[in-house]
């Protein structure tokens, strides 16, 4: 069948590539085909694509080469009057069409082999008019077809554009010509902000595919690509921090829309209604860490002798500002709740209403709903009322000056420290843990020059504050509970002591087996507080689930029907403790980075260590006593788990988290260190 095209030129196709040849002869059904270029190669008739001769043929292969040059020239120039646009308005769109029709259509003599060649390599060379068939024939787009086409061409030059833009971006920002100061223009600031995504997100980016194919990076995403990445995004002046990028990566929410300003501009114009006022001859004041501003609660002590006090606790009431229909509700639901770090807070809410418009601060009248309590002198609360008021803060108190304060027992300071403190022995005859605990003040202003000090939270006043909201939030639950009223319930299983405290020792987790607090529906006890019910409602405008709570409990106690139900409840209890776990890793991951930063400033000094278990590749995991931090060391596999040692930090590593040490001979007088 194929004999009939030896000695004819030809034009196959070998490795999807088009190329020139002479067919030398027939071997076994195969044709011997000798291209240009190459070897001999022996193909079936099929991969031919186009065949023709000359009057004279050639007889051997130089000839052949030599003459396929010079016709291909001549071709290729035909090629380029070929008028395919209107070939393609004179046909019929639905119509294949063979190479042979086209020529004796479009082509002065049909038989002129370098024309038909010419033609063929402008139909080939079409990517658009024409459809190239599997049977070597072709047929003329539809006009929707074309279309359509012109979407995707547009779409391939765009991104063709685009990756010759990213290589010159990428050029400058490595040699220094990217100028972080100068304007940069809206694609570029739209790059910087994929950048930033897929630095987050990595692999699961929706740009990870376009970039990383563009810089040739592979499938998967690793520190040579984090760091180029942090590099590109430092050099255009948007560097990030690894504070901001562990908040990132926990799908932390930086910034607020403009439709959520209008809405703060919204809620600052409502006035606050006409509700009852206590006298302004109560003392109300709000105790809290030195640098807050997003006071959520506040007490005021009514009454108060040897038998006992009444006591108001206030929680700033969101419920006639913050509608679930409203886009600040949603967006409280979308961020969950506020995240602190120690370079910045991140609030649930913008920060004029949380710091400000909704913060209890000192002169400002708020909306509050009051817990109304008579704290008897053996520690018991009695919930007397919940009610909404409008309160007036006098001072803000520190958790130093409320010390102070009790210290000097004031009025009733002492009394409200003594009964607090019943109310706390109360607890844990009930159960309730006590542990030792350790925080810490982290002074970063100066990165070279880290300062850490230890936080009592132990004192008197933090002791105050604490079974304040523990009675609040127990009281809520029993409110809930008794009114079967939905909600979302906090709840912890009894716990289990494995490891017996020597006398004078503190209970610590080492010592205890205890399953993590957890939301439910069901109203349950929790252990570690020592309380039969629990539900969190004091801090709304810092947690989702407390502004939740905030809005049924004003419903349940005007006797009214719930605004969310059970299922809202259960929902938004799972979607919740996943984003809680986030955060919570999220916010130790920053602390323990900057604990290493300050070990860093530290090289050479001692520190107190204790084993805690046993790792992979003759790693081992110690905890530094001084600042509660747990890293992995090489070595020291020989110490058992609880071994206490005495190291030197030679060697710091931040991304992974690692020490170098050296393990001193316990009992001698070197110095170990001591925060500030």
């Amino acid at each position: 069948m194929f004999e009939s095209l030896v000695f004819h030129y030809c034009v196959f196709f070998r490795d999807n590539k088009m190329e020139y040849g002479w067919i030398e002869g027939l071997q076994k059904n195969k044709l011997i085909i000798v291209p240009l270029h190459g070897k001999k190669q022996f193909l079936a008739g099929n991969r031919i694509a186009f065949s023709w001769k000359d009057d004279k043929l050639p007889l051997n292969a130089d000839a052949a080469h030599e003459s396929i040059v010079e016709q291909t020239k001549k071709a290729e120039q035909f090629q380029q009057s070929c008028e395919l646009e209107t070939m393609h308005s004179l046909l019929d769109e639905i119509k294949e069409y063979s190479l042979e029709e086209l020529a004796v259509d479009f082509l002065d003599d049909a038989e002129d082999s370098i024309c038909k060649l010419g033609l063929f390599l402008a139909i080939r060379a079409d990517s658009f008019w024409f459809k190239h068939n599997r049977n070597l024939t072709y047929t003329p787009r539809t006009e929707e077809e074309l279309e359509q086409l012109k979407v995707q061409l547009a779409r391939q030059k765009e991104l063709k554009d685009r990756a010759l833009n990213i290589q010159t971006w990428i050029k400058n920002l490595e040699s220094g010509d990217w100028h972080a100061d100068s304007e940069i223009s809206t694609e570029q600031r739209q790059w910087l902000d994929q950048l930033l995504n897929l630095l987050t997100e990595g692999t699961d980016s929706q740009y990870w595919k376009e970039i990383s194919t563009l810089l040739d990076w592979g499938s998967s995403f690793g520190i040579g690509e984090e760091n180029s990445l942090k590099r590109w995004l430092e050099r255009a002046g948007s560097a990030v921090s690894t504070s901001r990028l562990t908040l990132l990566r926990a799908n932390v929410r930086e910034h607020f829309s403009k439709e959520i300003y209008q809405e703060v501009e919204r809620v600052q114009k409502i006035p606050l209604g006409k509700l009852e006022m206590p006298s302004p001859e109560v003392p109300t004041f709000t105790i809290d860490a030195e640098k807050t501003q997003d006071y959520d609660d506040a007490l005021s002590v009514m009454e108060w002798s040897n038998g006992g006090l009444v006591i108001a606790v206030h929680i700033t009431d969101l419920s006639d500002f913050v509608h679930p229909e409203d886009s600040l509700f949603k967006e409280a639901e979308a961020r969950i709740s506020s995240v602190y770090s120690l370079e910045e807070a991140i609030p649930m809410l913008p920060v004029e209403l949380s710091s400000d418009t909704f913060s209890l601060k000192a002169g400002k009248d708020r909306n509050v709903l009051s817990f109304i309590f008579q704290l008897s002198a053996n520690g018991n609360w009695n919930l007397l009322e919940v009610v909404p008021q409008i309160i007036r803060v006098q001072k803000n108190l520190s958790y130093d000056e409320a010390d102070r304060l009790i210290e000097e027992e004031r009025d009733f300071w002492g009394l409200l420290n003594k009964f607090c403190q019943r109310s706390l022995e109360q607890r844990l005859d009930n159960g309730a843990l006590n542990l030792s605990r350790k925080e810490f003040d982290f002074d970063i202003s100066d990165p070279k020059d880290i300062k850490i000090n230890a936080l009592n939270r132990n004192s008197a006043a933090n002791r105050i504050i604490e079974e304040l909201a523990i009675s609040v939030n127990s009281e809520t639950g029993r409110l809930f509970q008794q009114a079967d009223f939905p909600g979302i319930y906090r709840t912890q299983s009894s716990y289990e002591i494995i490891k017996e405290v020597a006398e004078g020792t503190e209970l610590s987790m080492e010592n205890i087996r205890i399953e993590p607090a957890k939301l439910s529906t069901l109203p349950g006890k929790h252990a570690g507080l020592g309380c039969e019910v629990y539900m969190q409602t004091t801090s709304p405008i810092r947690r989702f689930v407390d502004l939740v709570t905030q809005q049924n409990l004003k419903l349940l106690i005007k006797k009214q029907e719930p605004v969310f139900s059970e299922e809202d409840m259960m929902r938004w209890s799972e979607e919740i403790s996943l984003r809680h776990r986030k955060y919570n890793r999220a916010e130790r991951d920053i602390i323990k980075y900057w604990k290493l930063k300050y070990l860093q400033q530290h090289l050479g000094d001692n520190f107190e260590a204790k084993v805690r278990k046993k790792l992979a590749n003759n790693n081992t995991e110690i905890e530094l006593l001084l600042l509660d931090c747990t890293v992995p060391v090489a070595g020291l596999t020989e110490h058992e788990s609880g071994k206490q040692l005495l190291l030197r930090i030679d060697e710091v590593g931040l991304e992974p988290p690692r020490l170098v040490v050296k393990e001193l001979t316990t009992g001698t007088d070197a110095v170990t260190h001591q925060l500030e």
